[in-house]
């Protein structure tokens, strides 16, 4: 009886020992991972072993793509190798990934990331983009934030420089239809019948 009281707890610690595990193999290769530096209130990673979400930790290496999200009131920070790191406010959903061919890319689904890129990095230090549904920001020594809010992708830079590319929409845009078309003239109201 005891042991199925206990049993999704032990679950629960053998996953993350699984992940603890795979974590430091990768910190050994030549990967460039992130790690989870600071988590506020309500994070959590999906785990992919059993198909459910865990809470994120201090800690914590990405060495694969993995979903994030920040619940109510909820942040996480996060650093990458070269001087860089970020914060998912609360309410984002966000594919973290390790950076391949000197390139960092994070996959924004909702919400707002803010990353920090010290002007002082050395030359060839990674570099750092976020990926939205309208396309990608990428970024060299500065502080800035992308929000993704229904489909929408909006960018504020304090200082540097950073590079937009807009993905063209899916779906025709409608205001070009209304180029071409003609006002209707108006009645003049003091007119009488």
């Amino acid at each position: 009886m005891k042991l199925k009281k206990h049993l999704p707890n032990a679950l629960v610690v053998i996953n993350i020992l699984l992940f603890f595990t795979d974590h430091t193999l990768a910190k050994e290769s030549s990967i460039l991972v992130q790690k989870v530096e600071e988590v506020r209130g309500d994070v959590a990673f999906y785990n992919e072993l059993n198909g459910s979400f865990l809470p994120a930790f201090q800690g914590m290496i990405i060495d694969k793509p993995t979903l994030i999200q920040t619940g109510t009131e909820s942040e996480m920070i996060f650093s990458c190798v070269g001087k860089i790191s970020a914060r998912l406010s609360e309410h984002a959903i966000a594919r973290l990934s390790p950076g391949l061919d000197g390139r960092y890319e994070v996959e924004l689904m909702k919400g707002t990331i803010t990353a920090s890129l010290d002007p002082d990095r050395p030359e060839g230090s990674p570099v750092f983009a976020v990926r939205t549904f309208a396309g990608l920001t990428e970024a060299t020594g500065t502080l800035f934030a992308v929000t993704e809010y229904k489909g929408q992708s909006y960018t504020a830079v304090k200082n540097g420089t950073i590079k937009k590319k807009t993905t063209p929409p899916t779906k025709p845009d409608f205001s070009a239809y209304l180029k071409g078309a003609k006002a209707k003239p108006k009645k003049n109201i003091s007119e009488k019948k």
